[in-house]
């Protein structure tokens, strides 16, 4: 599972460091840079939910790549996706961020 706590803020998607940080912790680029992209977004508003549609606006990762990557965080126990019945939806971290 993704350690939240070896995250750094969020990151450039074609940024190097990225890719290395994402090696190290033996997942793929996207998605930690969905759980940074969370996890920034948390700690800017103090929690609460970060809507779909910005946030594949701001990793800049098609919605349907977001909602597959999303599918497996949300198994794994780190985000919770709502969805509504128009197909929007949101996304909260459940992991809380490093202190």
């Amino acid at each position: 599972m993704v350690d939240v706590a070896d995250m750094a803020d969020s990151a450039d998607p074609d940024s190097g460091d990225l890719q290395e940080r994402a090696r190290q912790l033996g997942v793929p680029p996207e998605v930690l840079l969905i759980v940074e992209t969370l996890q920034a977004d948390a700690e800017e508003k103090e929690g609460g939910a970060l809507s779909l549609a910005r946030l594949s606006k701001r990793t800049q990762l098609r919605m349907s790549t977001l909602r597959r990557l999303l599918s497996a965080l949300e198994e794994a126990g780190v985000v919770q996706v709502a969805m509504n019945e128009d197909g929007t939806g949101s996304v909260s971290l459940l992991v809380p961020p490093p202190q």
